[in-house]
């Protein structure tokens, strides 16, 4: 917000790590976090569907000086927990 307060142009720029995980490593994490063993039913990708997306976050370092504070998939047990919080009616600003 600083970046646009001081009159800086709009930009779209991504946050992420610079590489990327793939869909059965993040399933593996979530259930691990969570202590559910929910069904997973492995299908064909499908066309069109690219084989990795990584964000990569040259621009917005450069940019805004931002860096991740977490930089793993050990990051899903804070998401579960913030959806766990909000669920109890707590606050989630």
């Amino acid at each position: 917000m600083r970046y646009l307060r001081a009159g800086s142009a709009s930009v779209t720029l991504n946050c992420g790590y610079g590489h990327g995980f793939s869909a059965r490593e993040v399933i593996e994490m979530v259930k691990r976090v969570s202590g559910v063993d929910f069904k997973v039913e492995i299908a064909s990708r499908r066309p069109g569907d690219p084989a990795q997306i990584i964000a990569a976050c040259d621009r917005v370092r450069t940019i805004l000086g931002w860096t991740p504070q977490y930089d793993d998939l050990a990051t899903c047990r804070l998401c579960l927990a913030g959806e766990n919080h909000s669920d109890r009616g707590g606050d989630t600003s």
